[in-house]
C-alpha cells in the first residue's frame, strides 16, 4: 500500500480532542500503528491523508492486525 504524503494517524487517548502524528508516508504510518498496536488497539486509531480524509478505518486497522496473526479485540 502506497500513498503520498504526509500522512496523519489520529486516536483517542481519553481526551475530548483526538491525538495525531504526522508520517511522511503511508508505510510510516502503518509502522507505527504496528509498533504501537497494543496501545492503540483501544483508541480508535485511524490513518488520514493529506487532505484529512479517512484512508484506513479502525475496523480496517483490526482487520490488517487480525491478518498478521494479533487477536483482534473486541
Amino acid at each position: 500500500m502506497a500513498a503520498e504524503g504526509p500522512v496523519y494517524l489520529r486516536w483517542r487517548a481519553g481526551r475530548p480532542a483526538p491525538e495525531e502524528e504526522r508520517f511522511d508516508t503511508l508505510d510510516a504510518a502503518l509502522d507505527a500503528v504496528e509498533a504501537r498496536w497494543e496501545s492503540l488497539q483501544h483508541q480508535a486509531p485511524q490513518i488520514l491523508d493529506t487532505r484529512r480524509l479517512l484512508l484506513l478505518s479502525t475496523s480496517e486497522l483490526l482487520e490488517m492486525a487480525a491478518e498478521e496473526g494479533d487477536p483482534p479485540s473486541g
